[in-house]
């Protein structure tokens, strides 16, 4: 009786292991929440290559985009599950959080419109800066000088895809000719970042300085309104920092 009982249940397993290979298939749950079930071949970052049988009997080979699949099972080994989450495969390189750089910039106040080529009084700016970046938002905050004046940018930068980027920022500073001054700017530029970290922007900007909040009126031509004296500039910067 037990002999039998023993027969029975090694026959069973015996039928049982095939079986379980020809009808255990994997599974590809596509985003739609259909099924395929297959045999998983092979898996890269941007496909999944699998064997299906078609309804003559024969295994044809075929491929799946990862973007169309939501999740796979697949039978490695009897009792063993491969789970796979489209969000893991398609995990990329954590975004660098900090920025700090340079900037080097040019800037007067263009005669006749903004868009004429010729400046009044044309400066050179240096300053460094420090940034924080969260999804496609980073503010930042630097300290810019020229030979005559000293501001603090503190910026809002918005970007779009992979190196466009556009914002506005505040620029409190001192000019000993105008006093204590406020500005704002708003900005649009491109910026390259390789893959060890180094970044090279390029960002032209339009800004506008209340001048003389404190101090006196110098001789040097401004927007005549009630209140602080307006003056307008245009500004071409290239930036050179690293983000880690």
């Amino acid at each position: 009786m037990c002999q039998d009982l023993m027969k029975k249940m090694i026959i069973g397993f015996l039928l049982f292991i095939p079986l379980q290979i020809i009808s255990g298939q994997d599974q590809i749950i596509t985003i739609q929440h259909d099924t395929i079930h297959c045999r998983i071949i092979s898996i890269t970052p941007t496909y999944i290559q699998f064997t299906q049988k078609a309804e003559d009997g024969n295994a044809m080979d075929k491929f799946i985009l990862a973007e169309q699949v939501s999740t796979y099972l697949r039978a490695l080994q009897p009792a063993e599950i491969d789970l796979y989450d489209q969000t893991d495969m398609q995990k990329s390189k954590p975004e660098s959080k900090h920025y700090f750089g340079f900037s080097f910039a040019k800037g007067g106040r263009p005669i006749g419109g903004f868009w004429n080529s010729a400046w009044d009084q044309a400066y050179l700016v240096i300053g460094f800066e420090y940034a924080n970046r969260k999804g496609d938002r980073e503010v930042g905050v630097g300290l810019n000088a020229s030979s005559t004046f000293v501001f603090v940018p503190i910026t809002v930068k918005s970007y779009f895809g992979k190196y466009i980027f556009a914002g506005f920022g505040l620029m409190p500073g001192f000019d000993p000719l105008e006093g204590l001054y406020i500005g704002a700017s708003l900005m649009i530029g491109v910026e390259y970042v390789s893959k060890s970290g180094f970044s090279l922007s390029l960002s032209p900007s339009y800004r506008f300085f209340a001048m003389n909040l404190i101090g006196n009126k110098s001789n040097m031509n401004y927007i005549d309104i009630q209140g602080p004296e307006i003056q307008q500039h245009a500004v071409v910067s290239i930036g050179i920092g690293y983000r880690f």
